[in-house]
């Protein structure tokens, strides 16, 4: 099965043409658009041909809702022609936003908690329909299966928009369904539990439409990234969005759980400097290479979306930009693709239900915020990491990292408890699983604290003591939450607690913020004890939330020098000594070798969305890397420059002598 896994190169050509378009396709000619694709090294394309999310096919078809402005039959003439040039077609669908299906039937658009239709608000907004409304089996469902049953040789379908966008849905037919299935709306998990069964319904049911008539055409969607959520069995494999220029911390974190999960992928940025389909916008060369080379260093196969005008024609300077983005990842991608991470250090994430916008506050799961802030800390203190979920191996993972967490399930204890006990190494930060009585009883005995309940105050100052203090200002920090309070029984002391000044809660406005540091706490603000053959840090303090909000280089100083006091130096296989939160880190395995990744990232100041225009050159990089049998060849990717290095008690060392945009380390092994 192709599955989406076999092309690197790959564009994402949206084709969102609203309805009343006069005239679609006048200028199109599919010889020149492959002619441009290959020109650009481009060997692959996502097409929105099949349904775009203004409700429109782009191919002759009695029973599709075609454009009433086609002039040409778009994909029919686009599929010999990349078939000649060696370029495979996948066909993309958006059932989830469709503005002509709501225009149609108003009665089928999602509607909001407060009775609201998100229909297109005459043409100002997207139209999403509700996938319980008669809008699958009537309208959707006959058109993929006329599609496939057309064009049964496509390499695979794509939905777009799964999903339920925050506040929705309670339209009628929402309502019946939850009452069929005995599920309270009104309940958060309830809610979640009719959208899961809702998508994962439409999306087995769309799949076997697809394999019903080509097992080997591939089958996924969008919108399916997040924890829990990418391992639907509907899925032959993952496509995460990467653009920057979104923020610079998604992609980065993200693409660090999609690489574990042992399924195809790849990752989508755009031609656009701000969003998908800001025509008259293209992205600096700058930025679009760094973008391809963290894709390359994390997840191996890229694609970038890019937006076909009205009249078919492709727009040449976006494929000269293209053209040089894809030049630098075929230069690279005999070493990334194909390749998996090398287990080091797992944040460990909690299962979450996901919207148009997070509500881990309706469902009591783990903040983005703690994920993302655990993420950047490891990301900007030059750390290699991955993040897993509770179905992962804990085993090959030399330390694990507890961020705030909520909800992990209480079956994960024992696999917990016995990971430690035979030598692995536990960061847990935060309150929330002290709240639930399984897993405090477990923080509890692993720990040697027990527990006296939460803290009255809703945020505490907290300072590191002895080594953990090291390169951190001798001042206590302060952070938001209510600190657990332990009473220790065993454990090392390796953080104070100091409460605000005359206990006052943080919630009352004191100057422009909070009061300032008070008095010492009876309370210990982080612990540190062995267990079994292993170690446990637990820390009062939401530090990853704290740092993702506010960023302070202490903060992620503190819980760096966590991590380290727990990997004693012969137990940590990557370090690189970049001095700079600017350099990331990924180290990826094939047979018989190892591929450190350093990729460098630099945005300028900017007041909307983020832009790379230049990025520094950086020189001498020192790195140290203890793999499990001594190397044969040490040398620079993709130049072949073989590089410096010594070996000594299983320990690598060498320099990296340059790094600008993306270097890649290659250490070859025997067998």
């Amino acid at each position: 099965m192709r599955a989406l896994k076999d092309e690197n190169r790959k564009i994402h050509l949206d084709f969102h043409t609203p309805y009343w378009v006069k005239e679609v396709g006048a200028e199109y000619d599919a010889q020149e658009l492959v002619a441009t694709w290959k020109k650009a090294n481009v060997n692959a394309a996502t097409v929105v041909f099949g349904l775009c999310a203004c409700g429109n096919a782009y191919y002759h078809s009695e029973h599709a809702p075609v454009h009433p402005g086609l002039k040409a039959d778009l994909l029919r003439e686009l599929l010999p022609a990349a078939e000649k040039e060696g370029i495979t077609i996948y066909v993309h669908f958006g059932p989830g936003i469709n503005d002509r299906s709501v225009i149609e039937h108003p009665e089928w658009a999602m509607v909001t908690k407060d009775g609201a239709r998100l229909d297109t608000n005459g043409g100002k907004d997207w139209g999403w329909v509700c996938f319980n409304s008669p809008y699958a089996e009537e309208w959707f469902y006959p058109q993929l299966q006329d599609f496939v049953r057309q064009f049964p040789d496509v390499a695979g379908v794509f939905l777009d928009m799964v999903t339920y966008p925050r506040n929705t849905c309670y339209c009628g037919y929402c309502r019946q369904r939850a009452s069929k299935l005995g599920l309270d709306m009104n309940q958060p998990a309830e809610l979640a539990a009719l959208w899961d069964r809702t998508i994962e319904d439409f999306m087995s049911k769309s799949r076997s439409i697809v394999k019903e008539v080509n097992p080997e055409m591939g089958f996924t969607s969008n919108c399916r990234w997040f924890i829990g959520g990418a391992r639907s069995p509907s899925l032959d494999s993952i496509e995460l969005e990467a653009p920057v220029s979104w923020n610079s911390y998604h992609y980065a974190v993200m693409s660090r759980y999609i690489r574990t999960l042992g399924i195809p992928h790849n990752a989508q940025t755009t031609r656009f400097p701000k969003n998908w389909g800001y025509f008259g916008s293209l992205n600096n060369e700058v930025q679009l290479t760094y973008e391809c080379a963290t894709i390359l260093a994390t997840l191996g196969s890229c694609c970038i979306g890019d937006h076909l005008p009205a009249n078919g024609k492709p727009d040449q300077a976006v494929y000269d930009l293209i053209g040089k983005a894809y030049a630098f990842v075929k230069e690279r991608e005999e070493w990334a693709l194909g390749a998996t991470s090398v287990p080091y250090i797992a944040i460990l994430g909690d299962r979450q239900r996901m919207v148009r916008g997070d509500m881990s506050e309706m469902f009591g799961h783990q903040k983005p915020e703690a994920l993302y802030g655990a993420g950047l800390t490891l990301l900007e203190g030059n750390r290699h990491f991955d993040i897993i979920d509770d179905l992962a191996d804990l085993e090959p993972y030399k330390l694990i990292w507890l961020a705030e967490n909520i909800s992990l399930d209480k079956k994960l204890i024992d696999k917990m408890d016995d990971y430690i006990q035979r030598g692995g190494k536990l960061l847990v930060t935060g309150g929330g699983l002290w709240l639930n009585e399984a897993w405090r009883s477990f923080l509890e005995r692993a720990a040697k604290v027990r527990w006296t309940g939460s803290g009255d105050l809703s945020g505490e100052f907290i300072q590191p003591i002895g080594e953990f203090a090291e390169h951190i200002p001798d001042t206590p920090m302060f952070v938001k939450g209510r600190f657990p309070r332990w009473e220790v029984q065993g454990a090392e002391i390796v953080a104070e607690v100091y409460r605000p000044f005359e206990d006052i809660d943080p919630v009352v406005r004191y100057s422009h913020f909070h009061a300032p540091a008070g008095e010492l706490a009876e309370t210990p603000g982080a612990v540190a004890a062995h267990y079994g053959h292993g170690t446990i840090i637990v820390c009062a303090a939401s530090y990853a939330e704290d740092y993702f909000r506010i960023g302070s280089k202490h903060t992620r100083q503190a819980l760096l020098n966590m991590a380290d006091f727990l990997l004693k130096p012969d137990e940590r296989i990557v370090e690189v000594q970049a001095k700079t939160p600017a350099v990331e880190v990924s180290l990826m395995q094939k047979p018989s070798e190892w591929i450190l990744h350093l990729t460098q990232f630099s945005a300028k100041r900017h007041t909307g969305n983020t832009v790379v225009e230049e990025i520094p050159m950086r020189y001498h990089i020192p790195v140290v890397l203890r793999p499990p049998t001594p190397p044969k060849r040490v040398y620079l990717a993709p130049e072949q420059e073989e590089l410096k290095w010594e070996w000594n008690n299983g320990e690598l060392t060498c320099t990296i002598p340059q790094l600008y945009i993306h270097q890649m380390l290659v250490v070859e092994f025997d067998g």
